[in-house]
């Protein structure tokens, strides 16, 4: 891209983010008033019937067709993988996004299993992946930079990736998906997390940095220090989005950020996976509080940063597994909770539902 079409790039997604509206509060009103007359004590459905409210906010109809869904897992390496602490060999990513693509990973298979769709998304593996259904989006071929010794990548390359995660984001709704995940591929993405969540929330390191897939007892101090080494070397400026992904972030956060605004703008549910995925709701947010009306929190990430994060993001997820593979897996698992919540909300029967049923019986006679 030339400084032109970067600029247009930049000045195109923040019209995009201004452009997003609150959840419809009437459909939602209207839908918690629906519940309270169902043949149940008030209340009794418990955290169902707030999704059932919340989705007819979202969609502005108490009718909710949700059989449609989709789970998008962008890949990338990360360049902290450098500074040493990781146990697995680097070219995981790559085999495992191959893997995926082949439907054998864990976000593919637990997407199966729940009957939403996935699609792999390679956004800079090293060693390009070669396996087929996977889309090659690649921002950098080597990945972002090593964040313990500078930015992670340009801002022209975050707006990319965020460009990149709401283009398939719409490519996803205009197939006719209703509800929406992201999941991610990528060694390393948990300390850019953590960054990311660090400067958005002003946390100590130590507070949200966890043990993720690669560390051991032994260099889990050494993840620590590399996140606060990140956050002292670059610097990032909590009050812009774009900086503080370019200098700490990583491609799948941006990109995942992209699909959670496009949720937003296209009035769609996104369901939040685990510690990654917060990061880029904690981005989303901040680039618009108003993302935050078409969100569902999914699981409490075994990540020790996940309870402080979600705090931030005034979310209480429903579902305690100790999950923390990421890739989607731990939202995919929400999916039938929400066709749970739909099933309730048109098709319970409420009280009045009594009185023709049972006109005889009904109102009960003293």
């Amino acid at each position: 891209m030339n400084s032109g079409e970067n600029r247009a790039t930049e000045a195109w997604i923040c019209q995009r983010i201004r452009e997003i509206a609150p959840r419809d509060k009437a459909a939602e009103t209207q839908a918690r008033a629906c519940l309270e007359e169902k043949v149940k004590p008030v209340g009794s459905l418990g955290e169902l019937e707030e999704m059932a409210a919340v989705m007819a906010g979202i969609f502005g109809t108490l009718v909710l067709d949700i059989r449609s869904k989709g789970n998008l897992i962008f890949c990338a390496d990360n360049g902290v993988y450098e500074e040493g602490y990781h146990k697995y060999p680097r070219q995981i990513t790559r085999l495992v996004t191959e893997i995926m693509a082949a439907g054998k990973g864990g976000g593919a298979v637990i997407a199966k299993s729940v009957g939403a769709r996935f699609k792999i998304i390679d956004l800079g593996v090293i060693g390009f992946p070669k396996a087929p259904n996977i889309e090659h989006a690649v921002i950098r071929p080597e990945g972002t930079g090593n964040i313990a010794a500078g930015p992670a990548m340009t801002r022209q390359e975050a707006c990319q990736a965020i460009e990149i995660g709401m283009k398939e984001a719409e490519a996803f709704f205009d197939e006719g998906v209703q509800v929406i995940t992201t999941g991610e591929i990528g060694l390393g993405n948990t300390a850019t997390s953590a960054a990311v969540i660090a400067a958005l929330t002003g946390r100590d390191p130590s507070e949200v940095t966890g043990m993720g897939s690669g560390c051991t007892e032994q260099t889990f101090a050494q993840k620590t220090t590399v996140v606060a080494r990140a956050l002292e070397v670059n610097r990032p400026d909590p009050s812009d989005i774009l900086d503080v992904i370019s200098k700490v972030g990583g491609f799948d956060i941006g990109a995942m950020t992209g699909v959670m605004l496009a949720a937003a703008l296209r009035r769609k549910p996104v369901v939040v996976d685990g510690i990654i995925a917060q990061a880029a709701a904690l981005c989303a947010i901040r680039s618009n509080p108003l993302a935050r009306d078409y969100m569902l929190a999914s699981h409490m990430s075994g990540e020790k940063g996940a309870g402080p994060t979600f705090e931030s993001l005034g979310m209480m997820p429903p579902l305690r597994m100790g999950m923390r593979l990421g890739e989607g897996t731990g939202s995919c698992l929400l999916f039938p909770m929400l066709d749970a919540a739909a099933a309730v909300l048109s098709e319970m029967a409420s009280f009045d539902d009594l009185a023709i049923w049972f006109p005889e019986d009904w109102p009960p006679k003293a």
